[in-house]
């Protein structure tokens, strides 16, 4: 997951928005250490669920931008008041946001966005390398649509893919 965590955060910007959705367990916070690594250049950055915090702030291009990595399940499903906290109003504008459980911000879910779903396959008490994970990514928005055409034909993501579908 770190992997194709690293290779969707190339080339992200101020108002990116990655929303993460799966099972406890998927992939989603191992996803997000790939991609702020990445995105930070800093390897052996810490990075954590945010669970308990509701959100994690790492800053990358040398502090011009921040990324917010959110996990909202402890949040009652598209409460505002519950948000309020996150200031997402700033955040989705002004940051690169990664939003686990993404179906308690209700309304508030940007129109542009990349969703990433993650399923597991197998017995999750297993070695999570005896388990299967199948990751769907869909783009909503031109600028994501874009961003994903080139990743799949610059190949960055053959190595990890068994099947790869557009729809039309």
């Amino acid at each position: 997951m770190e992997d194709v965590g690293a290779v969707l955060s190339m080339g992200t910007l101020k108002g990116d928005v990655l929303v993460l959705d799966g099972d406890l367990g998927a992939g989603k916070t191992c996803f997000s250490r790939g991609f702020v690594r990445a995105r930070t250049g800093l390897a052996d950055i810490r990075v954590t669920s945010p669970t308990y915090l509701l959100s994690n702030t790492y800053p990358a291009d040398d502090g011009d931008i921040l990324i917010h990595h959110m996990d909202l399940y402890r949040l009652s499903d598209g409460k505002p008041e519950a948000l309020e906290p996150l200031n997402l109003e700033f955040v989705l504008k002004n940051c690169i946001s990664l939003i686990e459980w993404p179906s308690r911000l209700g309304q508030l879910m940007p129109a542009e966005r990349l969703e990433i779903t993650f399923k597991m396959y197998g017995d999750p008490t297993e070695n999570c390398d005896e388990n299967t994970r199948l990751v769907t990514i869909k783009p909503y928005g031109k600028k994501w649509e874009q961003k994903l055409e080139k990743i799949f034909e610059e190949g960055y993501l053959d190595d990890l893919i068994i099947e790869h579908h557009v729809e039309e």
